[in-house]
């Protein structure tokens, strides 16, 4: 079993302090294996966000955790024009790493594929191109047929949930789900619309797939949509997925809510458990009564 933090949306320059201090201090409380960055870890894109956010990366490898971080859309420059449609990565790429915008991380029982979704081009929503997903084709077509398969990107290939409206599908849909469905990707994670959520691919329009797809909300920035601050802790193989939310409740990160699925080996869709259920039923309960 892997154990992973998936958080996203950190957006330094306008983030909580304090709550930057305590996502820290849980992470660094957890035997993750690996902590799963879905890209925005900036507001503007400069300078400063980015030394800020080089930071935090460095205390959490020095916690003993290995990260591994995609680009989001307020990675690229939004104020610079010229930068934005020129050179959009080009800060990404001076501070952190052009490495780090698609990377591949394998070892026993485990194959991640990090792909760049943000462009310089692209307002709304994201991008996966030709190429990135012929790079999907061909690490997934090396990986061994046990590890555990996962895509992590920015932008949702699904029109998941952005607060209480959804937010829009990558820009190729079609392209990249069906490249996902070909390789036998088990979770996609991703981020963006501020939002957590957990949903079978195959109950999701287009995604008839056997995937989980797995938002994360914002970490600890101020950009709130209908949500606290939240970060997700994955523990998985290939036929046990268990998703705990971890969320901020005005003094400290609790767990708000967890989904569980499972499955056969001879079985493609993932199920959800008794688990899931009463998390869910004990979600609404708490809406209702907030309401």
């Amino acid at each position: 079993m892997h154990t992973f933090v998936h958080l996203s949306d950190i957006h330094f320059g306008i983030q909580e302090d304090h709550i930057v201090d305590a996502c820290e201090q849980w992470i660094a409380g957890t035997d993750a294996d690996l902590v799963l960055v879905a890209g925005d870890l900036t507001q503007w894109a400069t300078k400063e966000e980015f030394d800020q956010a080089e930071a935090w990366l460095d205390k959490i490898e020095n916690h003993g955790h290995k990260v591994l971080f995609v680009p989001g859309n307020h990675d690229v420059p939004a104020v610079n024009l010229f930068e934005r449609f020129v050179k959009p990565h080009g800060r990404w790429d001076r501070h952190i790493g052009e490495e780090h915008r698609n990377w591949w991380h394998e070892e026993p029982g485990l194959a991640i594929l990090g792909l760049n979704s943000a462009r310089g081009l692209v307002v709304k929503n994201g991008k996966i191109s030709d190429d990135q997903i012929e790079m999907m084709r061909e690490k997934f077509a090396s990986a061994a047929d046990d590890a555990l398969r996962i895509l992590m990107c920015h932008h949702p290939l699904w029109e998941l949930p952005r607060g209480g409206e959804p937010g829009d599908a990558i820009q190729n849909q079609m392209a990249v789900v069906n490249a996902t469905d070909d390789v036998g990707i088990d979770l996609v994670l991703t981020g963006h619309n501020h939002t957590s959520s957990v949903h079978r691919t195959l109950d999701l329009p287009h995604g008839d797939g056997s995937a989980l797809a797995i938002q994360a909300g914002t970490a600890f920035s101020r950009r709130l949509r209908t949500e606290p601050p939240s970060f997700n802790i994955i523990n998985a193989h290939r036929t046990d997925c268990h998703i705990r939310v971890i969320g901020w409740d005005g003094d400290n990160f609790v767990e708000r809510r967890q989904h569980r699925y499972v499955r056969e080996h001879d079985e493609a869709h993932w199920q959800p458990t008794e688990a899931s259920a009463a998390s869910v039923v004990a979600q609404l309960a708490r809406e209702a009564e907030s309401d």
